[in-house]
């Protein structure tokens, strides 16, 4: 059995609900910045939450990676709302 691969996921606290258009359901998404290994910079994301109660606290959050295939091909899917709240960890001074 492999071992769960994670990203870091850090959460804006930007959010948008309503009503969608076709279904009638109501919807809420949520905004954060995805850590890629292989990116200098974060990359921004949206994210889906059945309501505003689901979205995580502003912060950085360890989440799992998860793979799977659908009508044949491999996805790759992340859900903040699983993750692991981070420690923020506050850059020391450093002397002259």
């Amino acid at each position: 059995m492999a071992t769960a691969t994670t990203i870091r996921v850090e959460i804006t606290g930007l959010s948008r609900s309503g009503t969608a258009q076709k279904s009638g359901k109501p919807y809420c998404m949520f905004e954060g910045f995805v850590h890629l290994p292989t990116c200098q910079y974060p990359q921004k994301a949206s994210f889906y939450a059945e309501s505003a109660s689901q979205i995580p606290q502003v912060g950085m959050y360890e989440c799992d990676i998860i793979a799977d295939v659908r009508d044949g091909r491999l996805t790759f899917d992340v859900d903040p709302r699983q993750g692991r709240r981070m420690q923020q960890q506050t850059p020391k001074a450093v002397g002259a």
